[in-house]
Protein backbone atom coordinates (compact mmCIF):
# COMPACT_ATOMS: atom_id res chain seq x y z
CA UNK A 1 0.00 0.00 0.00
CA UNK A 2 1.34 3.44 -0.90
CA UNK A 3 2.11 5.88 1.91
CA UNK A 4 -0.76 8.25 1.02
CA UNK A 5 -3.23 5.35 0.79
CA UNK A 6 -2.06 4.03 4.17
CA UNK A 7 -2.59 7.50 5.66
CA UNK A 8 -6.10 7.70 4.22
CA UNK A 9 -6.94 4.26 5.62
CA UNK A 10 -5.61 5.27 9.04
CA UNK A 11 -7.65 8.49 9.05
CA UNK A 12 -10.82 6.58 8.14
CA UNK A 13 -10.15 4.02 10.87
CA UNK A 14 -9.55 6.67 13.54
CA UNK A 15 -12.69 8.63 12.63
CA UNK A 16 -14.67 5.37 12.77
CA UNK A 17 -13.18 4.59 16.22
CA UNK A 18 -14.18 8.05 17.47
CA UNK A 19 -17.72 7.74 16.10
CA UNK A 20 -18.10 4.30 17.73
CA UNK A 21 -17.24 5.98 21.05
CA UNK A 22 -19.78 8.76 20.43
CA UNK A 23 -17.08 11.42 20.12
CA UNK A 24 -17.98 14.28 17.75
CA UNK A 25 -15.39 14.72 15.01
CA UNK A 26 -15.30 17.20 12.14
CA UNK A 27 -13.15 16.95 9.03
CA UNK A 28 -11.91 20.21 7.43
CA UNK A 29 -13.30 21.03 3.99
CA UNK A 30 -9.85 21.08 2.36
CA UNK A 31 -6.47 19.63 3.19
CA UNK A 32 -4.85 23.04 3.70
CA UNK A 33 -4.93 22.75 7.51
CA UNK A 34 -2.10 21.38 9.61
CA UNK A 35 -4.58 19.13 11.43
CA UNK A 36 -6.65 16.25 10.07
CA UNK A 37 -9.76 16.54 12.25
CA UNK A 38 -11.33 18.53 15.07
CA UNK A 39 -12.80 16.65 18.03
CA UNK A 40 -15.18 17.96 20.64
CA UNK A 41 -14.63 17.03 24.28
CA UNK A 42 -17.52 16.47 26.73
CA UNK A 43 -16.80 20.02 28.01
CA UNK A 44 -17.50 21.32 24.45
CA UNK A 45 -13.85 22.22 23.87
CA UNK A 46 -12.49 21.79 20.34
CA UNK A 47 -9.13 20.13 19.80
CA UNK A 48 -7.02 20.02 16.63
CA UNK A 49 -5.95 16.44 15.91
CA UNK A 50 -3.27 15.11 13.59
CA UNK A 51 -3.70 11.43 12.76
CA UNK A 52 -0.63 9.25 12.27
CA UNK A 53 0.03 5.61 11.44
CA UNK A 54 2.16 3.85 14.05
CA UNK A 55 4.71 1.28 12.95
CA UNK A 56 5.46 -1.63 15.27
CA UNK A 57 9.20 -2.31 15.25
CA UNK A 58 11.32 -4.12 17.83
CA UNK A 59 8.64 -3.97 20.52
CA UNK A 60 7.95 -0.25 20.05
CA UNK A 61 5.34 1.84 18.26
CA UNK A 62 7.16 4.45 16.21
CA UNK A 63 5.77 7.55 14.54
CA UNK A 64 6.99 10.99 13.56
CA UNK A 65 5.50 14.25 14.74
CA UNK A 66 6.39 16.18 11.62
CA UNK A 67 4.89 16.43 8.17
CA UNK A 68 6.61 15.43 4.96
CA UNK A 69 6.05 17.10 1.61
CA UNK A 70 7.74 16.53 -1.72
CA UNK A 71 8.82 19.41 -3.91
CA UNK A 72 11.29 19.92 -6.76
CA UNK A 73 14.26 19.55 -4.41
CA UNK A 74 12.99 16.36 -2.74
CA UNK A 75 11.38 15.70 0.61
CA UNK A 76 10.91 18.54 3.07
CA UNK A 77 9.90 18.15 6.72
CA UNK A 78 8.08 20.56 8.98
CA UNK A 79 7.41 20.39 12.73
CA UNK A 80 3.84 20.99 13.85
CA UNK A 81 5.08 23.48 16.46
CA UNK A 82 1.75 24.35 18.10
CA UNK A 83 -0.41 23.76 15.00
CA UNK A 84 -2.13 20.72 16.57
CA UNK A 85 -3.18 19.82 20.09
CA UNK A 86 -2.88 16.02 19.94
CA UNK A 87 -1.69 13.22 17.73
CA UNK A 88 -3.91 10.15 17.50
CA UNK A 89 -1.75 7.22 16.49
CA UNK A 90 -3.38 4.10 15.08
CA UNK A 91 -1.11 1.05 14.83
CA UNK A 92 -2.61 -1.52 12.45
CA UNK A 93 -0.36 -4.37 13.66
CA UNK A 94 -1.83 -4.00 17.16
CA UNK A 95 -5.23 -2.54 16.26
CA UNK A 96 -4.46 0.10 18.90
CA UNK A 97 -5.16 3.81 19.31
CA UNK A 98 -2.94 6.13 21.33
CA UNK A 99 -3.19 9.85 22.14
CA UNK A 100 -0.05 11.92 22.55
CA UNK A 101 -0.09 15.65 23.19
CA UNK A 102 1.90 17.76 20.75
CA UNK A 103 3.52 19.31 23.83
CA UNK A 104 4.70 15.90 25.12
CA UNK A 105 7.54 15.36 22.64
CA UNK A 106 9.58 17.06 19.92
CA UNK A 107 9.44 15.38 16.49
CA UNK A 108 9.65 11.69 17.29
CA UNK A 109 8.50 9.41 20.06
CA UNK A 110 8.50 5.67 20.52
CA UNK A 111 5.93 3.93 22.68
CA UNK A 112 7.26 0.76 24.26
CA UNK A 113 4.96 -2.28 23.97
CA UNK A 114 7.32 -5.08 24.99
CA UNK A 115 9.73 -5.17 27.92
CA UNK A 116 13.16 -3.87 26.92
CA UNK A 117 16.40 -5.77 27.38
CA UNK A 118 17.52 -3.06 29.80
CA UNK A 119 15.18 -0.96 31.95
CA UNK A 120 15.33 2.81 31.53
CA UNK A 121 13.36 5.51 33.34
CA UNK A 122 12.95 7.49 30.10
CA UNK A 123 10.83 4.78 28.43
CA UNK A 124 7.46 5.94 27.12
CA UNK A 125 5.17 2.99 27.81
CA UNK A 126 2.40 2.59 25.23
CA UNK A 127 -0.15 1.75 27.94
CA UNK A 128 0.30 5.25 29.41
CA UNK A 129 -0.91 6.78 26.14
CA UNK A 130 -3.89 4.51 25.37
CA UNK A 131 -6.69 6.63 23.98
CA UNK A 132 -9.51 5.28 26.14
CA UNK A 133 -7.49 5.91 29.32
CA UNK A 134 -6.67 9.49 28.29
CA UNK A 135 -10.13 10.51 27.07
CA UNK A 136 -11.36 13.15 27.49
CA UNK A 137 -8.24 14.87 26.23
CA UNK A 138 -7.37 18.17 27.88
CA UNK A 139 -6.77 21.36 25.93
CA UNK A 140 -3.15 22.42 25.95
CA UNK A 141 -2.31 25.41 28.09
CA UNK A 142 -0.63 28.22 26.19
CA UNK A 143 2.15 30.07 27.93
Amino acid sequence: MKSHERGDATEARVVAELKERGIPAAIPFSDNQRYDIIVETPAAELLRIQIKTGRLQAGKIDFHGKSQHTNSTGNTYQKYDGDVDYFLVYTPALDSLHAIGEHEFDTRIQLRVDDPEQADSSINWAEEYEFDDRWPLQPTQEA
